[in-house]
């Protein structure tokens, strides 16, 4: 009876810990409480059956389908949970398989000298203690490696899929065939090979990842050069309405004689009503060609200043309090992908509404003891749906905006984070200066 409850505890284990390796990975589909439930469930009815076999049948009837059994328990937790595309959830299921079986072969090796019940609390302990030490090394390094290279990666998956999959049939035949492992002598070579075989999984992932990395960096690379142009794009606008300037006000000086004799000719006449016409039509033509100076430093302002007119011409009402110096600390490269995403989805939030909505932007920015600050809230829909921390984007081939600027801000050991409230989208953003 002890051996039987061991051996369930030894299944329960199992199931527990191939779980919680997975879900390091996994990004989980909305809604994810009702899917964990779910799966919870459809686990609990599995671990019901197995439990039901081995306590009626005995233990001969399960052990050989243990394995698969919890195979495709996991199988269905990955169908009912995972929001991954197809070829990413294989890699990452495949790659979990492969961890799993090497860690049942090493409990089982390190336990082999016992018998009986012994053998299998002994295998339990040795799969905690693994455990222990996995999982947290995966949820703190492996997790945020391994999105990054999900959000950026596409096709490359079909190929990076296959990896695994012959890392798995390597570890059957060498495992399992032509004899189990648990029938091997002190001196079989098949020892050695299992070992090679771990090593060799180890540095082939190393350098999948490396590969993986590089392409990355590619694309990153790609990004930078079009963030560059924009920046280009913004200094050229930012040139064009600075000699604007300086040619309206030297208009301005060159006319004003005119303009002073035109005031004294009507005051003369005492056209009161008349001056006041002309006045307000002067002041018009100056309010025209206004440039608003935000803040000092220039690539800032050039980014307020074009967000500022196109707003303005979609009716788009804006309030700016704003105050960043000239030197922040922060590379403008990436001051313009977090300035410029976080004010493009504003506007494109804001175009979405009725014009017949009152529609704003309102942005806030503060360089406060060396760390920017960025508030930037928009008038937005009441269907926004968030994904994890980031929301999901309305548009087709749209999302990156948002996670350009988590990820520059990561890279400045600073937040972003994005809600919803009162009827207004919020992004908020804080980079530290070098």
């Amino acid at each position: 009876m002890l051996y039987n409850i061991s051996v369930f505890f030894s299944f329960l284990q199992s199931v527990i810990g191939f779980t919680l390796m997975t879900s390091t990975a996994m990004r989980f589909r909305e809604p994810v409480k009702k899917r964990v439930i779910t799966g919870l469930f459809v686990m609990l009815f599995g671990i019901s059956l197995l439990c039901y076999q081995l306590f009626t049948q005995g233990i001969d009837s399960v052990d050989r389908f243990a394995i698969l059994i919890i195979l495709v328990i996991q199988l269905s937790w990955y169908l009912i949970c995972s929001d991954d595309d197809f070829f990413v959830s294989l890699f990452s299921f495949l790659t979990f398989v492969n961890i799993y079986v090497s860690i049942s072969y090493i409990s089982d090796i390190l336990s082999m000298h016992l018998d009986g019940s012994a053998f299998v609390i002994a295998r339990i302990v040795i799969r905690l203690v693994i455990y222990l030490v996995i999982l947290p090394l995966l949820f703190k390094f492996v997790r945020p490696r391994f999105r990054r290279l999900v959000d950026a990666l596409d096709q490359e998956w079909r190929a990076a899929g296959l990896v695994p999959l012959m890392f798995l049939i390597m570890q059957i035949m060498v495992l399992y065939y032509p004899a189990p492992y648990w029938y091997w002598t002190h001196d079989d070579w098949y020892r050695y090979i299992i070992i090679t075989v771990y090593l060799l999984f180890l540095a082939v992932y190393y350098l999948l990842y490396i590969q993986a990395s590089a392409i990355v960096e590619k694309y990153a690379l790609e990004k930078r050069q079009l963030l560059m142009a924009q920046q280009e794009k913004l200094w050229e606008s930012e040139l064009a309405r600075q000699k604007a300037t300086a040619a309206l006000v030297f208009q301005q000086r060159h006319d004003m004689h005119h303009h002073n004799a035109v005031i004294i000719e009507m005051l003369q006449n005492g056209d009161a009503d008349q001056l006041k016409t002309y006045m307000k039509s002067f002041d018009a033509a100056l309010d025209a060609h206004k440039a608003n100076a935000f803040c000092t430093n220039p690539i800032a302002n050039s980014i307020f200043n074009v967000y500022a007119r196109r707003a303005e011409a979609e009716g788009i009402k804006t309030t700016f309090r704003v105050s960043v110096p000239k030197v922040i600390g922060i590379d403008n490269i990436d001051l313009t992908c977090v300035l410029g995403n976080a004010l493009e989805n504003a506007l494109e939030g804001c175009q979405r509404l009725s014009k017949d909505i009152e529609r704003e932007i309102i942005v806030i920015a503060k360089f406060i003891d060396n760390r920017l600050r960025v508030q930037v809230e928009n008038t937005c829909r009441s269907d926004i749906v968030f994904d994890g921390e980031l929301p999901v984007t309305q548009k087709q081939g749209g999302g990156t905006g948002t996670k350009s600027i988590l990820y520059t801000a990561e890279g400045y050991d600073g937040t972003a984070g994005f809600s919803v409230r009162d009827g207004k989208f919020i992004t908020q953003i804080v980079l530290n200066g070098n």
